[in-house]
């Protein structure tokens, strides 16, 4: 016979899809431990916790346990594991953020539903600022930006050892932070750092009232600088940016969310 395929067996078996939605302050830190990995947690100032999200140095992912509930099911997605964080604002909207997630399969499960009350954040509670180092950050001007961009990203692998076929391992793969924002083009400053590589240093904040979540990157240079130029139009540069690991700080980027939550490693 010359046909190729005779029978078919289901050899692998485990679960993708994408969660999102507006950024509140506590469920946030839930896909932040995901991503980096790992989190400390510090002693509590007025009743807001600072907690530190960090790269885990390590192919072993800290997992999370996914729940679905429908009108026709309810399941539980054990050993989920981050692949990506994409943080989006634009003006005039509220800062977004998705997250790819890999998990095994969903087993049956009964859970009950509810909502809270958490604080969420607008374009108008984002900043993102720009200087020679972190000790600059906070005297800085932010950047006047009418989009921006923040996407963390760490691939994982399933790894199904034989005599199984529905319970994965999810090895990770490398570390990468990277984003984009859009501005207008007012001087020739964003062009010259673009041109001569020159390393900065970047910070993106979410502030609404007493909570925060601030990203830090210090040592960032800008890959691409794309200049829009239709008629009639005001210029604008779009300008990508990567963070590079930084020998000084033994890091690429952290972030630091701040909330009345106690932590986020479950007892």
């Amino acid at each position: 016979m010359v046909d190729r395929v005779n029978d078919s067996a289901v050899t692998h078996q485990w679960a993708e899809g994408t969660v999102g939605g507006k950024v509140t302050i506590d469920t946030i830190g839930v896909l932040l431990l995901g991503v980096f990995g790992t989190v400390t947690t510090g002693a509590a100032s007025g009743g807001i916790y600072p907690h530190t999200f960090s790269v885990k140095q390590s192919s072993i992912p800290t997992t999370l346990t996914m729940a679905r509930s429908t009108p026709l099911s309810a399941e539980r997605f054990a050993y989920a594991t981050v692949d990506t964080f994409e943080l989006t604002a634009e003006a005039g909207g509220y800062v977004q953020v998705s997250s790819a997630i890999k998990a095994r399969v969903g087993v049956s499960s009964t859970e009950t539903v509810a909502f809270t009350t958490e604080e969420e954040f607008t374009s108008k509670d984002i900043e993102l600022k720009t200087a020679a180092n972190t000790g600059a950050l906070t005297g800085a001007s932010a950047v006047n930006a009418s989009s921006m961009k923040l996407s963390i990203e760490r691939p994982s692998n399933a790894f199904v050892p034989l005599g199984t076929n529905n319970q994965p391992q999810f090895d990770r793969g490398n570390f990468e932070a990277k984003g984009e924002f859009v501005v207008r083009l007012t001087d020739t400053q964003l062009e010259a750092d673009y041109l001569a590589n020159t390393k900065k240093a970047l910070s993106i904040t979410l502030a609404n009232g007493t909570k925060s979540l601030t990203f830090t990157a210090s040592k960032v240079r800008y890959r691409e600088l794309e200049r829009s130029a239709g008629l009639d139009d005001v210029v604008t540069a779009t300008v990508q940016f990567y963070c590079e690991f930084d020998t000084a700080t033994s890091k690429s980027i952290d972030a630091v969310l701040k909330n009345t939550r106690t932590g986020y490693i479950a007892a």
